[in-house]
């Protein structure tokens, strides 16, 4: 974050590089942890809704795999751990808290998948144990949202350490890059309308504005009343620049605000066609009424006369 000393980011580069290398594992050897891991999330995602399903944490999984080729890491020393960065992204919702307990930690919902891996010859290290734990556990953006309301004269050590964690693990990078990425665009207009009705959330109610205030009711998210497009504005339409760490995700991301915006537009104009189609309608209908009774009027003053 950038009001953080910049000190951070190399020591926590420095410490990464001193963990031992990833264990160097055959084909058929990566497939069969990727393919255990696939099955434990699956059966673990089973009733959740479309917003936080099966096929979401696959869109992550590819798109963190492929954020590891953006071109400041691709140079990077030591290299991406990409076991760590797929594992990572397919365990990203395990510990939720929409969806879980309060209680829950990466280390003991997966605790379970780790005892299934085979002890000899191991798979997998300690340290990308802890790694993939650490990315599980971190990439919640409303955890990224405490993190930036902290003072850095108010950090406790603890945070500092995670504060450099956070800057220089490229792994967690394309991870939560990726996550933010599925939740806009096309397929986070989809994702938003879907938790909505999980959750009973009306989808629009226009905004209202009756104290008259300078910044745009269409521009807060209390405008829309709770409604789902409120979110858009709370949280979709924030993530950008600075919320993402990858140079290509922050591109990809420009792209698929601007399909945001594009649909909130056409959202708010729809309603205007209705509103006042509706308005002319009752208008007219106003006008017609009154144009009757004035020919009654007249008729009854001619058969006066």
């Amino acid at each position: 974050m950038d009001d953080l000393p910049t000190q951070l980011s190399a020591a926590s580069l420095s410490a990464s590089s001193s963990n031992p290398p990833p264990i160097r594992l055959r084909a058929s050897q990566r497939a069969q942890i990727i393919s255990s891991a696939e099955t434990f999330v699956k059966r673990a995602f089973a009733q959740h809704d479309p917003s936080h399903d099966w096929n979401h944490v696959h869109r992550v999984r590819l798109l963190a795999l492929s954020l590891t080729r953006s071109p400041e890491l691709s140079t990077r020393t030591p290299s991406v751990d990409l076991l760590a960065v797929e594992l990572g992204a397919l365990f990203h919702d395990l510990v939720d808290a929409k969806y879980t307990s309060g209680s829950s930690t990466p280390s003991g919902v997966l605790s379970a998948f780790w005892a299934s891996l085979p002890p000899s010859p191991p798979l997998i290290t300690a340290e990308q144990k802890t790694l993939v734990e650490k990315i599980v556990g971190n990439v919640s953006w409303s955890k990224d949202e405490r993190r930036r309301r902290l003072s850095p004269a108010h950090l406790s050590a603890a945070d500092v350490e995670l504060q450099q964690w956070l800057d220089g693990c490229a792994e967690f990078w394309c991870v939560s890059d990726a996550d933010r990425l599925d939740s806009i665009g096309s397929i986070g207009i989809m994702r938003c309308a879907a938790y909505s009705c999980k959750v009973n959330r009306p989808l629009y109610i226009p905004p209202s504005n009756p104290s008259m205030d300078p910044v745009p009711p269409a521009e807060q998210a209390e405008g829309y009343n709770g409604s789902a497009v409120g979110h858009f504005y709370e949280k979709l339409l924030k993530i950008r620049g600075d919320r993402l760490y990858t140079v290509q995700a922050k591109t990809e991301a420009e792209r698929r605000q601007a399909a945001m915006r594009g649909f909130l537009e056409e959202l708010d104009l729809e309603w205007l066609v209705a509103q006042q189609g509706a308005e002319l309608a009752m208008l007219e209908a106003e006008e017609e009424e009154e144009e009757e009774e004035e020919e009654e009027e007249d008729g009854e003053d001619v058969q006066k006369l």
